[in-house]
């Protein structure tokens, strides 16, 4: 134990002889003012260090509240962050000049104390740590903990002066480094440069937070964004909701069924729906018409025309170039199997970018609002509509509809009253339409649950006034009884029932009569009314919207 503490003890008075120095050198003058310098080079040095890291943290919400308070550098910072290539080479190349000066600094200071052998040992042994420590983290640490004071307060001004002052060598370094660059990954094309789509995502709710973007605006972005992962299989009109003609009939009952649907286009089959021979066009029928042609010896494939396929995985984003190299404005989508899925227009991929762009009512869907947060859909709803709707955030990576979710999760053919509990969301089947849901009441489990408990005791109150009702009846009869009231009533009744007759007779008439008196007299001003004055409630009622 001796022999290691004595070993220990050589060890550190070896130590201590080599970092040994006169300190009488640090009182002289030249001595006093490279010690000063030094920390001047690790002051600015931190400057840098932290200016980089506060004006690269500003985001435009930042900037633009600045501007907002009329801060008297926010114009500064806005003129430094417009130009970010031009800044990070001033601060680098400030920071790398002032790290290499105080380098050089304390390797002279080092070698006046130690000497040649041991001052390049003594001088990473202390730069380092220095230059790390006070700096690059304390800086950054500072500023990044609050990078719009440290700016304004810290940076703006002598950043922008630094900047000015170092822009010949800032040019000649970006020169250089272009050349490099290019030489080593070669000319940057302009598509290298664009933000991706989570930059731009990012970009898009920072300036909608700043209110540079109203919701409509933000919205429309978001779909041209989503077009590009979403499928048509989303958007398109499924075959059970298409109408189709039979090529096999003769042309004018062809044309006839044309007429009913109201279509632009309705989709012609021979002997089964996925053997589809083309499309109809309104326009068609209507030079038809038009031209008084005899359509008699014209069979219907004669003026349909052919179907193009687009299969179901192909993206929204697609379909414009699609539609465009085949010069059509609707599709047939094919499932892997070569069967019939739906049929997707033009305008089915216009309403999933900009919304209802027609303006007009028909077609679309009823939905009713009922109480806590309850609403009865029809099945076919989107889940994307849903959402809107409702913000119950429900979501299925298989089916695209309200009635598709419920019967996924039912695995066998709906019927109604048949519910289905997701995640706290409660659907339950209202109306079925042969195998398919029409009608789905969408709830949140615990406020149907509140709805049926109010519903109960709704009933009860009623059922309580009934019998309430009754009870009094009932007293009241044995009380008239027990008094005769009754029994004279009846008498009194019994002996003129002829004047009753006959007065109530002329009142009625005298009713009528003045009635139609005063609608001869003032039939501008009073007119009757053939509607009842009670009626029952209808579809316009305000709990009932309409759905885009």
């Amino acid at each position: 134990m001796q022999q290691w503490v004595e070993a220990i003890s050589g060890q550190w008075q070896a130590l201590g002889a080599f970092f040994a120095f006169d300190a009488a050198l640090l009182i002289e003058p030249s001595m006093v003012l490279r010690l000063v310098l030094l920390a001047v080079l690790l002051f600015c040095s931190a400057f840098f260090s932290g200016s980089e890291t506060a004006l690269f943290s500003l985001s435009r919400l930042d900037l633009q509240q600045l501007r907002r308070e009329r801060n008297p550098h926010s114009e500064t910072l806005h003129a430094l962050l417009d130009q970010p290539r031009r800044l990070i080479i001033s601060i680098l190349a400030g920071n790398e000049l002032i790290n290499i000066a105080a380098t050089v600094n304390a390797a002279g200071i080092l070698v006046i104390l130690y000497g040649d052998a041991r001052a390049g040992w003594i001088s990473i042994i202390v730069m380092v740590p220095l230059v790390l420590l006070f700096g690059e983290v304390t800086p950054k640490t500072v500023a990044v903990s609050n990078p719009v004071r440290f700016s304004t307060t810290v940076v703006a001004v002598p950043m922008s002066l630094w900047v000015r002052l170092v822009s010949p060598l800032r040019n000649v370094i970006r020169l250089v480094s272009d050349k490099l660059t290019t030489r080593i990954v070669g000319e940057q094309t302009t598509a290298e440069s664009l933000l991706n789509v989570d930059e731009f995502l990012t970009l898009v709710e920072q300036v909608a937070q700043g209110g540079e973007l109203d919701a409509t605006e933000r919205a429309l972005i978001n779909n041209l964004l989503e077009a590009n992962e979403t499928e048509i299989v989303e958007i398109m009109t499924p075959r059970t909701r298409t109408d189709f003609l039979n090529a096999e009939m003769p042309l004018r009952e062809v044309i006839d069924k044309f007429r009913k649907y109201q279509h632009t286009r309705v989709p012609v089959f021979r002997v089964h729906r996925d053997n589809l021979v083309g499309f109809l066009h309104a326009e068609d029928v209507l030079q038809l018409l038009s031209d008084s042609v005899d359509i008699s010896d014209l069979t219907p494939e004669e003026i349909v025309h052919p179907p193009v396929v687009v299969p179901l995985t192909k993206k929204v984003d697609e379909m414009f170039g699609f539609f465009r190299e085949n010069g059509v404005r609707a599709a047939v989508c094919l499932n892997e199997f070569g069967g019939v899925e739906g049929f997707i227009t033009v305008y089915d991929v216009l309403t999933f970018i900009f919304g209802d762009i027609s303006g007009e009512s028909h077609g679309q869907a009823l939905y009713h609002e009922r109480d806590l947060n309850i609403y009865e859909l029809p099945g076919e709803m989107k889940l994307t509509d849903v959402n809107n709707l409702t913000h119950f955030g429900l979501e299925d990576p298989r089916m695209t509809t309200i009635g598709g979710v419920a019967f996924r999760y039912l695995d066998r053919l709906p019927r109604v009253g048949d519910r289905v509990v997701i995640d706290d969301i409660a659907l339950t089947v209202l109306d079925m339409d042969a195998h398919r849901i029409s009608k789905v009441r969408v709830a949140k489990a615990s406020a149907e649950e509140d709805l049926e408990e109010m519903s109960e005791t709704k009933r009860a109150e009623i059922e309580k006034v009934q019998v309430a009702a009754m009870v009094s009846e009932q007293a009241d009869k044995e009380f008239n009884l027990a008094t005769g009231v009754e029994v004279a009533g009846a008498d009194e009744a019994a002996v003129e029932p002829a004047d009753h007759e006959g007065q109530v007779s002329a009142t009625s008439g005298q009713l009528g009569a003045a009635v139609t008196d005063n609608g001869k007299e003032d039939a501008g001003n009073h007119p009757v009314s053939d509607a009842p004055s009670i009626q029952e409630p209808r579809n316009g009622d305000p709990d009932i919207r309409m759905m885009n």
